[in-house]
């Protein structure tokens, strides 16, 4: 029997590392999975730990194990192979930081104590208002990159606010001062290396590691963090963080005061000493965290800031300087740009992925509705309880025929009578749950509500009979194909359910359960059978036919079902 304490370092022990692993979900969102003391399998198929849903992925692509020399990644024969940060390799140690690239996916890798897991990535701590170090304004740094691309000008760079350290030795850059030719062809050189790294990015998340890296190749961070502001609600949220070594094991702090004023004035932000500034001081967090000068730049876009970049130094070797936040600033100005086409092709891959997702369980007008409307989006796939109708359909007659055809040939006959039902069950609006074998599974007021979501199952089920009839005139076979339908009607949880690394939009609960038992245990080959609930809900729609009360598996009281005959007019 394990321990409960299996996991955990004892007195002595230094604490192990735990992987994680972050990826590209289904729906395009940004999954999570640890990885703890146990390998785990990643691949295309569903028995696999991780599953990417791309079909560049082998079934079986590769597995992640811990070794006496840390976290291992291997190939395991793939088609498309491995690579680790753009190289290609068969097997290699892993590093907190490391991207893995399979087949068309990227994962990202981080590695640190297990105590450090699930621990806020970054802080927001409160800190007393006081002095500005120096402050650099955006709109006057936009001019000076417009003015920049011209040779023939020499710009003028925007001024900078000295107040707190205005004895600094470091020759301050003046309003009116031309900028060098050492410092135009610098800018130069950063515009050329920031706009190769970040037009070959292709996601949200590899454009701000991206980002990070320019910071930590012309700047002296320590640790950086990268937060995106949506100004409609008001809210920042960190997206990226780093230091020079790899992933922090703890969350970077960052002064309240200062990244307020770096969105809201729209300036970049240096202190020189966190620990003399007021701005810090009253943070006793960041003197415990021994943090000697910061910067903040926002990224702004068309008047628009989007969010920031913030950076710090914890050693005392050399403060930030001015030339420095200008650097950052610049920085901050081209990738603001990359940052919102990012987020625009995120934007448009989640949904074509959602599209391609919706497609397989609901008609072409639910899915442009769904997607025009991002509030059922949101509240649609989250698993939560509704009221719904749920169908289901079970094809009687497949074994004989089985036994003279070829299985080839079985499935061909069973697509084309699918493909039939299915096109019913899209016409009324319905959504499709699933294939079983020569059966399948369909429900009715998810994930768009439907007051007359019981009429539609009922009246898709005769439809569905209908269909089927003539499915059978114009098939040649010696014995005609017949199915029963159950239906029932109630509360359910619907939504996305399943494992992180698999999930499948159903209903579940006790309404679906009931429905089932109809289909298999009363209905008879030709027949659509309902529960009291639905009938409750269409009996002046539909001809119905009380059926005797019986015990179904499962329910403790008797059921009273019924036989929709069909249409009252």
């Amino acid at each position: 029997m394990e321990s409960s304490t299996e996991g955990q370092p004892q007195a002595g022990q230094q604490e192990p590392d735990l992987c994680r692993i972050s990826y590209r979900d289904s729906l395009g969102g940004e999954s999570t999975i640890v990885v703890r003391d146990r390998r785990i399998c990643v691949g295309r198929a569903p028995h696999c730990d991780l599953v990417l849903a791309d079909e560049s992925v082998s079934r079986e692509h590769a597995q992640i194990r811990r070794t006496d020399d840390g976290w291992v990644i291997s190939d395991l024969g793939s088609k498309n192979g491995l690579r680790i940060d753009g190289r290609s390799t068969r097997q290699q140690r892993l590093r907190s930081g490391d991207c893995i690239e399979i087949g068309a996916s990227r994962l990202r890798v981080e590695i640190g104590a297990r105590s450090a897991i699930g621990k806020p990535q970054v802080v927001f701590q409160p800190d007393a208002a006081g002095r500005r170090a120096e402050v650099l304004d955006m709109d006057r740094l936009e001019s000076l990159l417009d003015a920049s691309q011209d040779r023939n000008v020499s710009p003028v760079p925007p001024a900078l606010d000295h107040g707190a350290v205005s004895e600094s030795r470091e020759r301050p850059l003046a309003v009116g001062q031309p900028v060098s030719m050492e410092e135009f062809a610098g800018m130069l050189s950063l515009f050329r290396q920031a706009a190769e790294a970040l037009l070959t990015c292709e996601s949200l998340h590899e454009t701000l590691e991206q980002i990070l890296e320019l910071v930590f190749d012309n700047l002296t961070a320590e640790r950086g963090v990268i937060c995106l502001y949506d100004e409609e609600t008001d809210t920042t949220e960190p997206k990226a963080r780093r230091t020079r070594q790899g992933i922090p094991d703890e969350p970077i702090v960052i002064s309240t005061n200062i990244a307020n004023d770096c969105i809201k004035q729209r300036q970049s932000l240096l202190v020189k000493d966190a620990n003399v500034d007021a701005r810090f001081g009253g943070a006793d967090s960041i003197v415990a965290m021994c943090i000697r000068s910061a910067m903040c730049a926002p990224l702004c876009r068309d008047g628009r800031v989007v969010g920031f970049i913030y950076v710090d130094q914890q050693s005392e070797l050399q403060a930030f300087t001015s030339a420095q936040l200008q650097t950052l600033s610049t920085l901050a100005v081209l990738s603001a740009v990359a940052v919102e086409r990012a987020a625009l092709r995120d934007d448009v891959r989640r949904e074509q992925d959602m599209r391609a997702r919706l497609a397989r369980y609901s008609s072409p007008s639910v899915v442009e509705r769904i997607i025009r409307n991002p509030d059922v989006v949101e509240r649609g796939m989250s698993a939560e309880e509704g009221e719904v109708t749920v169908l289901f359909a079970d094809i009687t007659g497949f074994t004989p025929l089985a036994e003279r055809l070829p299985p080839r040939e079985v499935v061909g006959v069973l697509n084309q009578i699918f493909e039939r039902l299915t096109e019913e069950v899209f016409a009324l609006e319905g959504t499709l749950d699933k294939f079983r074998g020569d059966g399948m599974m369909a429900f009715f007021g998810a994930p768009l509500p439907m007051p007359d979501h019981a009429a539609r199952a009922v009246e898709c089920a005769l439809r569905m009979q209908e269909r089927l009839a003539d499915f059978n005139t114009e098939f040649s076979s010696t014995r005609a194909f017949e199915m029963r339908i159950g239906i029932n009607s109630g509360h359910v949880i619907v939504g996305d359910i399943g494992s992180p690394q698999r999930k499948d939009y159903t209903v579940v609960g006790d309404v679906v359960n009931t429905a089932s038992r109809l289909e298999s245990s009363i209905a008879e080959p030709g027949e659509v059978v309902i529960g009291h609930a639905t009938y409750e809900r269409i009996h002046d729609r539909f001809v119905c036919k009380a059926l005797p009360e019986v015990f179904v598996k499962g329910k403790q009281k008797r059921v009273r079902p019924y036989q929709a005959i069909r249409r009252t007019r």
